[in-house]
C-alpha cells in the first residue's frame, strides 16, 4: 500500500507527460478496449474490491499498485474519485481521408464540455474523424474524456495547422463548410441538401471558439457557411449546434 505522495508513482501520476489520465472502471476498460496502451494504475483497496476483474487485467500488463484514499484525492481530476486511475499512451493517427465521409473541425473550441460533447456527438451519427487545431483544448484532458463518456477513445482524432488539413481535406474531394452567422449563410437543412447533391456526402464542417467564432483564415478556406435557424435566443453554444449539425449531415439510425 503507497502511503507517501513522494512515492515514485504518485510523482508519475502528478507529472506532465505525454500520457494522460483516465479515471473510474467504466473509462478506464473503454480505454483498453479501444486498444490504448496503460503504462501506470494504481487502486484504492475498496475499489480493488469491487473491480477484481479490471484490477486483475491491468495488473497482467502493468504493475497496480494500492493507494491509501488521502492518495486518491491528491491525484484525482475528480471531486469524488472512485478510486481507480490509470495513464495511457496516446495514439498516433495517420492523416488518411481516403474513405472518410464526414469530419468535424474545431477552430480554437477550449471549452472541455463543449469538446467533449462534440465528440460524443460525432461517434453518435457516424463521424469519421474529429480534427482540432493547435489552439484548442487538449481532447485528452480529462474533463474531455468524461464530458465524450468514453466516445474520445473511438473517434479518430488529428491535431495540427487547420489549413494543411483542410488542404487535405479538399483535395479528397470534400465540401468545406463552416458554421457561421452571415449574411451569404444558407440554413442547415439546405446546406445537408447540397452536400448530397453536390459531393456525395463528403463534408467536414468547421465549428469556431465558443466567444470568437470561426477565424477569418479558416473562413477563407471554407465553401459554404451555414447556420442553425433559431427563435427566442442570440445563439446557441458550441457543443449543441455542433450537436444539430452532426445529427443533420450524420449517419441516422
Amino acid at each position: 500500500m503507497i502511503t507517501s505522495k513522494q512515492n515514485h508513482l504518485i510523482r508519475a501520476f502528478r507529472a506532465s507527460d505525454d500520457l494522460f489520465l483516465v479515471e473510474g472502471a467504466k473509462l478506464v476498460k473503454e480505454a483498453l478496449e479501444a486498444g490504448f496502451l496503460p503504462k501506470l494504475a494504481a487502486f484504492g483497496e475498496s475499489a480493488r474490491n469491487e473491480h477484481p476483474e479490471l484490477f486483475a487485467r491491468l495488473s497482467g500488463i502493468i504493475e497496480t499498485s494500492l493507494i491509501t484514499p488521502y492518495l486518491a484525492e491528491y491525484i484525482a481530476d475528480t471531486k469524488n474519485p472512485q478510486g481507480i486511475f490509470a495513464k495511457f499512451e496516446r495514439k498516433r493517427n495517420f492523416v488518411d481521408f481516403g474513405e472518410a465521409r464526414r469530419v468535424i473541425i474545431l477552430d480554437r473550441v477550449q471549452d472541455p464540455g463543449n469538446a467533449g460533447a462534440i465528440i460524443r456527438s460525432c461517434e453518435a451519427f457516424g463521424f469519421d474523424f474529429i480534427i482540432r487545431s493547435n489552439d484548442s483544448v487538449d481532447f485528452y484532458n480529462p474533463k474531455v474524456i468524461r464530458a465524450s463518456a468514453g466516445s474520445v477513445f473511438r473517434l479518430t482524432e488529428l491535431q495540427g495547422e487547420l489549413h494543411e488539413l483542410i488542404g487535405k481535406l479538399k483535395r479528397s474531394g470534400f465540401l468545406v463548410l463552416a458554421s457561421v452567422l452571415d449574411d451569404d449563410a444558407v440554413p442547415l437543412k439546405k446546406a445537408a441538401e447540397e452536400v448530397s447533391a453536390v459531393c456525395d456526402g463528403k463534408v467536414a464542417v468547421i465549428i469556431g471558439n465558443e466567444g470568437k467564432g470561426i477565424s477569418a483564415e479558416m473562413l477563407a478556406f471554407c465553401d459554404r457557411k451555414l447556420y442553425i435557424p433559431i427563435k427566442g435566443a442570440e445563439s446557441l453554444n458550441a457543443g449543441v449546434a455542433a450537436g444539430i449539425i452532426c445529427y443533420e449531415l450524420g449517419v441516422k439510425g
